[in-house]
């Protein structure tokens, strides 16, 4: 059996049993992962064996055999410590992160040299390029498939986020929540303004000749685009930006008051603390000077000299309905009779009005 294949075996299955001790506890699909890593590894391991000798002139076996490996062992063991710091308290690959992905594209050189631009780009992809990606979501060490809502805080996402809103601010579709047709309407506004502005700097005579006429053509267009004539929100936009690019002269010469003096008081609210504090401090002094009116120099109160008003005890209905008859018959009003009665007055009103159909109007003595 060819050296090449016994070292490949060897190599790959050193991986596999390595990547299936320490990913153990992963799902399925991690493991999967995990074997089509090491299989890719391998692949790239054919590649600088041959690469090895065809161009490091690493002529014996044994040479090749025990050099021929580096690579894809310091793959393996960057994206070893790559995973070690993603989990500590940075939760950044850091340098073994970037280091991954340097020694991926230092392996890309090889698979090129031996099989040209075709054959080159499937090795490469194959081999050095599927084993990182694969040993990032294997090990976990693509934050993403870790925690799918957190941002990586490594070198090249910070770099590729700035670069990604720099470049979103560039084209003016950073800000969020607009469609396309409110897009178009802003950059036309701003243009709008732009050409407004040249406009204004031009003379009059300037403005009938051919490069007048046509800044006023592109204004017309602008304006058309921006939609202002039936958008009143649109048109207060270029009116406020038109106004202050036309008076951007007299931000130089305008009065602002020094941010390194005190700030004084306002007078009002200091004359208004003054006037509560003067009353207050007569108020205090016109209680002090009358010592008896104070509550501590009050006489106590003789609670013997009340008797409470003790509780009327309740009629029986025969009673009650017999008091009833007697105050209507003695011209009572309601109110008295029904504390005759011990009973509402609103149960005193219907005996009275059923006295009234029954016997006729009563003797009138007082009102109900």
């Amino acid at each position: 059996m060819s050296p090449l294949y016994v070292g490949a075996a060897i190599a790959a299955a050193c991986l596999v049993l390595y990547a299936e001790k320490q990913l153990r506890r992963g799902t399925p699909a991690i493991r999967v992962a995990a074997l089509a890593a090491a299989g890719c590894t391998a692949y790239s391991a054919d590649t600088s064996w041959r690469f090895a000798a065809d161009y490091l002139d690493m002529a014996g076996t044994a040479e090749r055999a025990a050099m021929f490996g580096a690579a894809e062992l310091a793959l393996f063991a960057t994206a070893l410590m790559a995973r070690q710091n993603l989990n500590g308290p940075n939760a950044a690959p850091g340098v073994p992160g970037l280091l991954v992905w340097a020694i991926t594209s230092v392996q890309v050189i090889p698979a090129y040299a031996e099989s040209g631009p075709v054959g080159g780009t499937v090795r490469a992809f194959v081999g050095p390029v599927m084993a990182a990606m694969l040993w990032h979501l294997a090990m976990g060490i693509e934050l993403r498939h870790r925690k799918p809502d957190a941002a990586s805080r490594g070198f090249g996402a910070l770099l590729v986020r700035e670069l990604r809103e720099r470049l979103l601010s560039r084209l003016g579709i950073a800000e969020r929540h607009r469609d396309a047709a409110q897009i178009t309407r802003d950059r036309a506004t701003v243009r709008a303004v732009a050409l407004a502005a040249r406009l204004a700097e031009t003379s009059p005579a300037d403005r009938g000749k051919r490069r007048g006429r046509r800044i006023t053509r592109r204004l017309s267009t602008a304006v058309a685009r921006a939609s202002v004539g039936d958008d009143r929100e649109q048109r207060r936009k270029l009116l406020g930006q038109l106004a202050a690019r036309r008076n951007a002269a007299a931000l130089a010469v305008i009065d602002l008051p020094s941010p390194w003096a005190e700030l004084p008081r306002a007078p009002a609210a200091s004359a208004l603390a003054g006037q509560v504090r003067d009353e207050m401090t007569r108020a205090t002094a016109t209680i002090r000077s009358y010592p008896r009116l104070l509550s501590t120099d009050l006489p106590p109160v003789d609670d013997t000299a009340r008797s409470p008003e003790q509780p009327r005890l309740k009629l029986s209905t025969a009673d009650a309905l017999a008091a009833i008859e007697a105050g209507w018959a003695e011209g009572l009003t309601v109110r008295e009779t029904a504390r005759r009665a011990t009973r509402a007055p609103s149960y005193v009103h219907s005996v009275f009005v059923r006295l009234d159909t029954e016997r006729g109007p009563r003797p009138v003595n007082g009102s109900r």
